[in-house]
């Protein structure tokens, strides 16, 4: 380090740069042999930087004097260095030992560094790969990096330059003429700029235009996010490739057409398969930084997606955009795709040009986080509502799994700031969190992540997949004994052959969907109605003013007297059902019946032991699935059944309850291979470990923000815009959601952030809109409806605009 030292004292004295760590920047990668290196930026100023690579070695015996790390500079030029051998001092570059640091003891380090003089501020060295002389560990991983400069891709977006940058993942040890299952990851909508450690705070967002940071900020390696994943994917046989889409997508301005810029995410997915495939093709040759030939190794046949927040809804579009009639990328990719599974965590359904995306014809599930305060109102719903009613010709699952006490941020280790702390909410309502929010991150619920992802894809991606673990989303099993709770939805896909219709609720009131009348005992009231938070086509039977008695019930008839419905292929009934707000903390229940072709009834099965009707978390109705055999009612003629009814003998304690999508499925998970691969426990409600709090009577109000805030100018954009530039000491954060404009009556969504600072945002208003304001109108800035945090600018004065 005496080099380094002296190397610090020869920094220009204007440079302002700390000699102190400002953050370690990328995630250690990792080489097949059990070394690793990882960057620290020791000090940035604006002609240049210095940076320290810690090379450890986590393998069992010492390296013997030989390693190696690749790693690219840019159009920086290095003016000094210290413990190492430089193959160059600009561009892609090698670094191997000098001196006496090349041989690494077990669990012991060396280190190296450098400092360099850049053309423009903000330009940082990526590490690419480390290696060494010592033989591969059969169990371990190798992670590596490629990336290549930054271009406008017309394919992918005319308007702004992006990148091709990703780590790839993939077992240490290759086994010879093997093919292996790829996985492609993309994270969400995040600032690109962090400044700090612990947490590191991202509030900027300037390598999204220029590719650099400001001084003394870092590149949020956003990609990384989901190291717990995929290394755990690695290990299992895995290729992972998990996408930074830092540059030009986040600085994107939203449009009508694609608010959120998922085809341009989706569209960057399927360039990387493009480039994949031409090094599996040998059209390409493979970086050699991914230390591997992947001539002839990936297996297109097997490929699954993982995105969250907007990347769950854009690795739905690189999907369909793959599949859509007369799309280039069949072509361009030069082996052919067969996507076998969605995974998505938190995800917009925003859709593009008026139209949704959905995910049949494979299987498909969703993390919807019930502590979910970007995306408060879970629209990884939405695709699950609609593709129930999607025939498909083979079945594919849906399903959904909502996890109590996850926020949206923490899925993602490099999100290091809850989503909900910044607006004043520190935990979640109405249920126990799994993250401290004094903490910059949460183990215990990535670990709900881990578990669900290795289960999904392990069962339904790789030529050697056990289908075994879908019983983790299928609610005719036992969830297991886990110390967090999961409410799953469950859909079986396919056609009427696996899923047969028997009530939607999608007639009128007292009419069932196939123009029966329903009947109803007691004293009830049922009403046929949309529900807040899922989707349009979605209608749910609204089961309120409930006075309890055995008489008392609701029932829908598919078939008239005298003729029913042959269920004998079927294996369950399956419904949704939740329960309705209330101020008590009471669980509900009610029986289900089969109704015959004489009127006679099955015996009753009470839903408490397929599904825990207690209070949702925050008011959040999923509607989870569940799946009753129809071998527990006895009495039933299953060749000829007309009818299904609820009684509701005990008290509902004042709560209200939805029904929605009652159908006979069958069973498409093999019982005694699930039940041999999960731990059974009581019933399939969740663990009595994770208990909900008390009830709140209502949401806190959204924290206003007044100080700091100014209206910096109005300004004519040609004849039919305004631009309202506001300026504020609390930044605006990049989120899923888009950021609203208000002023007065008139909203804007088209904004964006001048040099990535995201203290300063500038949105566009229609011209029209403009001049319908009053002379003074009240403007404020939000993430729109449930926005938990509200920016107040005062008034605007018309009179204020400027040509």
């Amino acid at each position: 380090m005496r080099v380094a030292a002296a190397a610090l004292a020869l920094l220009p004295a204007c440079s302002g740069g700390s000699t102190e760590p400002i953050s370690t920047s990328q995630a250690a990668l990792q080489g097949a042999n059990g070394i690793s290196a990882d960057r620290v930026m020791d000090s940035q100023w604006g002609q240049g930087y210095c940076t320290r690579i810690i090379v450890s070695n986590q393998h069992p015996s010492a390296t013997t004097g030989t390693w190696s790390v690749e790693l690219n500079v840019g159009p920086g030029t290095i003016f000094s260095s210290w413990d190492g051998t430089f193959s160059g001092s600009t561009g892609q570059i090698t670094v191997t030992p000098e001196g006496g640091n090349g041989a690494i003891p077990p669990s012991g380090d060396a280190e190296f560094g450098f400092c360099a003089s850049i053309p423009s501020p903000g330009i940082q060295p990526v590490l690419l790969s480390v290696s060494s002389d010592l033989p591969p560990i059969g169990s371990g991983v190798a992670i590596a990096e490629y990336k290549f400069p930054a271009a406008i891709d017309a394919m992918v977006s005319p308007d702004y330059a992006t990148e091709l940058w990703a780590s790839f993942y993939r077992p240490a040890s290759l086994e010879v003429g093997r093919q292996y299952p790829l996985l492609v990851f993309l994270h969400g909508n995040h600032p690109t700029c962090g400044t700090g450690e612990n947490p590191r705070r991202d509030n900027n967002n300037q390598y999204a235009t220029t590719g650099t940071c400001p001084e003394n900020y870092v590149v949020v390696p956003n990609h990384r996010g989901y190291d717990y994943m995929a290394v755990d994917l690695a290990t299992r046989g895995y290729f992972v490739v998990s996408i930074n889409a830092n540059r030009g997508i986040h600085a994107a301005p939203s449009t009508p057409a694609d608010e959120f810029a998922i085809g341009p995410r989706g569209r960057l997915v399927l360039r990387h398969l493009e480039r994949l495939s031409r090094w599996d093709s040998g059209t390409e040759p493979t970086p050699p930084e991914l230390g591997v030939d992947l001539v002839d190794r990936i297996d297109f046949d097997q490929v699954g997606l993982m995105g969250h927040s907007r990347g769950g809804e854009s690795v739905r579009f690189a999907y369909n955009e793959y599949r859509r009639s007369g799309s280039p990328w069949p072509a361009l990719i030069e082996s052919p795709v067969s996507v076998r599974g969605i995974f998505e965590i938190g995800p917009t359904d925003k859709g593009q040009n008026g139209q949704f995306l959905n995910a049949d014809q494979t299987a498909w599930n969703v993390i919807l986080p019930a502590c979910d305060w970007d995306l408060s109102d879970l629209p990884g719903l939405r695709p699950f509502d609609r593709m129930m009613s999607i025939p498909e010709p083979a079945p594919f699952f849906k399903s959904f799994y909502h996890v109590w006490g996850a926020n949206h941020n923490y899925y993602n280790s490099e999100w290091q700031l809850a989503d909900g702390n910044s607006a004043g909410i520190t935990g979640c309502i109405d249920h126990e969190e799994l993250f401290d929010p004094a903490e910059h991150g949460s183990p215990a619920q990535r670990e709900t992540g881990r578990f669900a992802a290795v289960e999904f894809f392990t069962a339904n991606v790789g030529a050697d997949r056990d289908e075994a673990a879908n019983a983790l989303f299928d609610p005719a099993f036992p969830f297991p004994s886990v110390p967090y709770r999961v409410r799953r939805g469950y859909h079986p896909g396919g056609d009427s052959t696996y899923s047969l219709l028997l009530e939607d609720f999608i007639n009128p009131t007292g009419t069932s969907s196939y123009g029966l009348s329903n009947t109803t005992g007691g004293t009830l009231s049922v009403d046929h109605m949309p529900l807040g938070g899922h989707d349009p086509s979605l209608k749910v039977a609204w089961i309120h003013d409930v006075v309890a008695g055995s008489s008392t019930f609701f029932q829908s008839n598919w078939s008239p007297v005298g003729t029913g419905f042959d269920l004998t292929d079927y294996d369950y009934l399956d419904l949704r059902a939740d329960r309705g707000w209330s101020s008590e903390p009471v669980e509900v229940s009610f029986q289900v019946e089969l109704v015959n072709a004489d009127d006679s009834r099955s015996s009753a099965v009470a839903i408490d032991d397929y599904l825990e009707l207690g209070p949702p978390p925050r008011g959040a109705t999923t509607l989870p699935t569940a799946r009753i055999p129809l071998s527990l009612f006895s009495g039933a003629t299953l060749a000829s059944v007309r009818g299904v009814r609820l009684t509701f003998p005990t008290s509902l304690g004042g709560a209200s309850v939805y029904v929605a999508n009652i159908r006979a499925t069958r069973a498409t998970t093999e019982a005694p291979a699930a039940l041999a691969r999960l731990a059974p426990v009581a019933s399939s409600a969740a663990p009595p470990s994770s208990v909900p709090r008390a009830a709140v009577a209502a949401l806190p109000a959204p924290r206003r923000i007044t100080a700091g805030n100014a209206i910096q100018s109005v300004r004519s954009s040609g004849p039919d815009a305004v631009e309202v530039t506001l300026t504020t000491a609390e930044f605006f954060d990049l989120r899923a959601t888009n950021l609203v404009l208000t002023v007065g009556g008139e909203r804007s969504t088209q904004a964006r952030h001048p040099n990535g600072d995201l203290h300063t945002v500038q949105f566009m208003l229609p011209r029209a809109a403009f001049d319908r304001l009053a002379a003074q109108e009240p403007v404020r800035v939000d993430y729109g409806a449930g926005s938990p945090v509200v920016w107040d600018f005062g008034h605007l004065d018309k009179t204020a605009l400027a040509p």
